[in-house]
């Protein structure tokens, strides 16, 4: 009498009879990765390899208080489109910001997250426009987007980069602004 059914794999088997399964090398495929393959062998691997703002810092274009100061300001940005804006990739996941709406919403003197990251956002943004509307699109364009830098932007970057680490800097010791 047969047997029904699918016919057995080939290949190589455990002791057990379990197909054994290639193990494929994710660290050698991450970096072949195109953002990640113009940076030395030994920094390919790390985190902030992962966007142009990191890998600007890897490779010591920038400093680490103007790669954190980019950062921060998406996180910012992000938080403030949150509110004002339908769900997007860039603010948090997905998720959308809804305000409560209750009465003391938005009143002088009441606790309103919407009014806090409205405030932290212009304040932001007035220290990264200071140095010119260059600087602040292509710090945009960088930090919060994630495009590579543009050509001939790189100085526009930096100034804009370290107004605002100067901002950030400047809130005082152990508070967060983000």
């Amino acid at each position: 009498m047969a047997r029904c059914g699918r016919k057995r794999k080939i290949g190589h088997r455990h002791p057990g009879g379990e197909l054994v399964r290639l193990q494929l090398d994710i660290r050698g495929l991450a970096t072949l990765q195109p953002h990640r393959v113009w940076l030395p062998q030994e920094k390919r691997m790390d985190q902030k390899a992962a966007s142009p703002l990191g890998c600007l810092n890897l490779l010591g274009v920038l400093t680490d208080a103007q790669y954190l100061a980019g950062v921060r300001y998406a996180v910012v940005v992000g938080k403030y489109r949150a509110v004002i804006e339908t769900p997007r990739a860039i603010s948090g996941a997905g998720r959308g910001y809804d305000c409560p709406g209750d009465l003391n919403c938005g009143r002088a003197g009441a606790p309103c997250e919407c009014r806090r990251r409205k405030e932290r956002y212009d304040a932001a943004f007035a220290a990264v426009i200071e140095p010119g509307q260059r600087a602040a699109r292509a710090v945009a364009r960088v930090a919060v987007h994630g495009e590579p830098c543009p050509r001939g932007a790189l100085p526009d970057l930096k100034r804009g980069l370290e107004a605002l680490a100067k901002h950030f800097g400047g809130e005082g010791k152990g508070q967060r602004s983000d």
